[in-house]
């Protein structure tokens, strides 16, 4: 099966595993933070002092140049089967950037799937925005996703409904275009992946992983939705983690692919959104006073944390770490984060959202309301199709329906506070219709935040003041 991003493997496949199967799939992820002990070789002591930054965040970017097509059977092929709001990914990117030059933070994150399929030609222009950013006096530091490097998927469409390929870029291209943003100005890169570490202010360094499995794309013919952390990454990470702690600097991370669950039953239906043996890169990250992570992949808004107890290795004991997932600028509700860091070691994150457009307000149309109406029907009309299959009556259909998009745009949007009496109703459906309910019941409850992932944390997904002792309490946002 073509893997094609968040809406192939990500909703839209909620809504046919859903109807598919009952069978849990086995997770790449290990069993649990306190599983093996911890193979750190120094003692570290107290978390550093952060320095006071402001910084902002986008994910999953997705940038597509309108100028390689926008009509034509494929297309129209490709949005029905990956309902992003691709289109309009240029003028939503500027939307944002815009918001960051009025912002004035002091350095811009971007974490993976800077384009739409790693076509060179968008990643080429992409870069050209934020040069203009760094002209502006900020500057930015991007990871690659599953998206941007050795990707067969990076097409032109033809008016006449054709595709024709493109260039994508492989691993030396990306960091070469993206040499002003990251890799040009490193302290270290890891000659393992395009992993590298960035000093963006003083006091302060950034872990930039590469968790994008890119090696084999161009053999299976579609870019690999998972991801892991090389081997050999894992000693370069602890290397320089070490130095850190030895010097005293605090030390951030980003990469594109979660290390925690960020809703109950994640891992069973979604293995490919959560890095592989997820609780080894938490652990070493832990241990050396990393307490936050940025992430994105899976499109939400949505922020966790784990604090490990008297069970765990010596070394994590009383620690915790924060994952911070970003949503996309081209899914509805097209968000982005802001955060300050202060040296009482608190965390402050808020979200923003694009929703408007000129091009829509000069048309007279929200791109807000457009925007999620793109998305709910993308997911509406598969899970239809798939449910007449399994001839699930239409009376059923028409009650599900609403019930789990109302779920899933809550877990998108960072705002799953469900208000009623019933999230999927029960009574007056068919066979079928309740076989549906059953397989949906615990993805639905996850979605709406009833219980929280094992090990897992739940925290405020939008707008949060984290302080250093890892307590956490809800802000307004600006």
């Amino acid at each position: 099966m073509k893997q094609r991003g968040w809406m192939r493997s990500g909703i839209a496949r909620a809504a046919m595993l859903a109807v598919l199967t009952a069978v849990v799939l086995a997770g790449c992820a290990t069993s649990g933070p306190n599983t093996a002990q911890a193979p750190f070789s120094a003692v570290v002591a107290g978390a550093p002092a952060y320095p006071n930054v402001t910084f902002m965040v986008l994910s999953d970017t997705h940038f597509y140049d309108p100028s390689l097509g926008t009509s034509g059977k494929a297309w129209e092929a490709y949005m029905a089967d990956d309902r992003k709001l691709l289109a309009d990914s240029e003028e939503t990117l500027q939307a944002a950037l815009e918001k960051v030059r009025l912002v004035k933070p002091s350095f811009l994150l971007v974490t993976g799937d800077l384009t739409k399929d790693g076509e060179k030609q968008c990643h080429d222009k992409f870069a050209g925005y934020l040069e203009d950013l760094k002209n502006a006096g900020i500057p930015s530091y991007v990871i690659p996703g599953n998206h941007d490097i050795n990707n067969p998927h990076a097409n032109r469409f033809l008016p006449t409904g054709e595709t024709r390929r493109v260039p994508s870029v492989n691993p030396a291209e990306f960091a070469d275009i993206y040499a002003d943003f990251g890799y040009g100005h490193a302290l270290y890169r890891d000659p393992a992946s395009l992993s590298y570490i960035v000093q963006p202010v003083p006091g302060l360094w950034l872990l930039a992983l590469d968790s994008a499995k890119y090696e084999n794309n161009a053999a299976m013919n579609y870019p690999q939705t998972s991801g892991a952390i090389r081997a050999a990454t894992y000693t370069w990470i602890e290397q320089h983690l070490r130095e850190a702690a030895q010097q005293g600097v605090a030390v951030i991370a980003c990469e594109h692919h979660p290390i925690m669950e960020h809703f109950d039953g994640m891992q069973a239906k979604f293995p490919e959104y959560i890095v592989d043996d997820n609780w080894r890169i938490a652990n070493l990250l832990a241990a050396y006073n990393v307490r936050i992570i940025f992430t994105g992949h899976y499109h939400a808004n949505s922020i966790v944390m784990h604090r490990w107890d008297q069970n765990a290795p010596a070394i994590l004991q009383g620690k915790y770490i924060v994952d911070a997932e970003t949503g996309s600028l081209v899914t509805w509700p097209c968000s982005f984060r802001t955060v300050t860091l202060s040296d009482s070691g608190s965390a402050t994150i808020t979200t923003s959202r694009v929703g408007q457009l000129p091009s829509y307000a000069a048309a007279g149309k929200s791109f807000d309301t457009d925007g999620k109406r793109v998305i709910e029907d993308g997911i509406a009309n598969i899970a239809v199709a798939t449910m007449k299959k399994y001839f699930v009556p239409q009376h059923d259909i028409d009650i599900i329906i609403p019930e789990v998009l109302s779920a899933m745009m809550a877990h998108y949007a960072g705002d799953a506070h469900f208000q009623g009496d019933e999230m999927l109703t029960h009574k007056g459906l068919s066979v079928m219709g309740g076989l549906v309910v059953s397989t949906y019941n615990s993805f639905v409850e996850g979605l709406w935040r009833v219980r929280p992932p094992v090990n897992v944390q739940l925290m405020e997904d939008n707008n949060l003041l984290i302080k250093a002792d890892g307590t956490w309490s809800k802000t307004e946002a600006d």
